[in-house]
This record gives C-alpha cells, sequence and structure tokens, in this order.
C-alpha cells in the first residue's frame, strides 16, 4: 500500500521511507517524541499562564501573596492564594470556618472566620493563640480564600535579586540569542 511519508511528502511503501529513511510504522522516532512532548508543555504552559491571567485580570478573583506564618499550615508563607468575591457564584455568603482576606489600614490579612455578629467578623489566624484585637466588617473583606498555590510567592523575591534576574532574563535571552545566531550561520553555511 502507497502511504505519504510524513516527512519528506514523497509517495512510498515498506516499513521505512524509500528516499528519505522515515520510519513508517512501528515505534515513533525519537524526533517526533520530542516535538509531541515540548508540544504538550506547551500547552500546559500556556493553559498555567492564561489561568493566572484571567484570575490576576478579572473582577471577581484576587490573587495574594501570602507574607506571614499567621495561617499555617493551612497557608504558608510564600503561597499564592486565590480568593473570589464574597457573593461569587464558587462561595455562597461568609461563614464561619471560611478564610477570608480583608483589609486592613493599608494592608491585606488573610485569616478564617470564626463567628459573625451581624455585619463583624471576629477572626484569627490558625497559627496564633488569640483573635483579632480589631473588628472587621464585611465591607472590609475583599475576597475568600478559594485555593493555594504553594511556594510559588517565592519566584517574585528571587528574581529581585541579582542572581535571580541572571537566571530569569539575562540567561534565556542569552541563549535565545545564541539560538538565532546559529541558525542564521547554518543557514548562510548551507546556501553558499
Amino acid at each position: 500500500m502507497m502511504v505519504i511519508c510524513p516527512n519528506c511528502g514523497q509517495e512510498t511503501h515498506g516499513a521505512d521511507c524509500q528516499w528519505c529513511r522515515y520510519p513508517l510504522v512501528g515505534s515513533w522516532p525519537v524526533n517526533v517524541k520530542m516535538k509531541v512532548f515540548g508540544w504538550l508543555v506547551s500547552v500546559v504552559l500556556a493553559l498555567i499562564i492564561g489561568s493566572f491571567g484571567f484570575l490576576y485580570f478579572s473582577n471577581d478573583y484576587n490573587i495574594y501573596l501570602v507574607r506571614s506564618e499567621s495561617m499555617k499550615p493551612a497557608i504558608n508563607m510564600g503561597d499564592m492564594a486565590i480568593a473570589g468575591s464574597s457573593n461569587g457564584p464558587l462561595n455562597g455568603e461568609i461563614k464561619p470556618g471560611m478564610i477570608v482576606t480583608y483589609e486592613h489600614g493599608k494592608g491585606l490579612i488573610t485569616h478564617r472566620v470564626l463567628s459573625i455578629d451581624g455585619d463583624t467578623l471576629t477572626t484569627k489566624g490558625d497559627a496564633l493563640e488569640e483573635t483579632d484585637p480589631w473588628s472587621v466588617t464585611l465591607s472590609d473583606v475583599r475576597g475568600v480564600y478559594l485555593f493555594k498555590v504553594p511556594y510559588i510567592g517565592y519566584i517574585p523575591s528571587f528574581i529581585r535579586t541579582k542572581l535571580g534576574w541572571f537566571v530569569s532574563i539575562i540567561l534565556p535571552a542569552t541563549l535565545l540569542v545564541g539560538l538565532l545566531v546559529k541558525d542564521i550561520v547554518k543557514e548562510a553555511l548551507s546556501s553558499s
């Protein structure tokens, strides 16, 4: 039976292409496996980046980097907490036991709700022994905790260091330029 070789486009038959020796039957060659793996990794990364982009730009969801150990073990320092609006479709109304992020002064605090008295919440960090000494109103609440992404908060801190800047910006840019130069030189040598 005649088939079109996916590598060279020639009409051929047998287990290998008679023109380019590309395997037509049996296990996939290494270069095809690497291409499939590369596409899968690219799709997964695009989905992750797209999800974070949606969460970042959405009015109903917020992303917070946790900067203290007050909610340990539920949420650790360096985790990224994702919070939805308090009246959103995933949360319902705020109840005792829920974790909320609220505004206090100029900062944001993520603690667990212990009790609700009318419009006032009593909150406490899981790792703390005392409840929060200030009153929190429902209007102070900026979001209800949905889930966390562990340790991702350390990435922005690392990028701000000299080594982080080098590893995340300079090194990939240098590698990209090197690959481009290699392709240009290879193309120039093969055309002459």
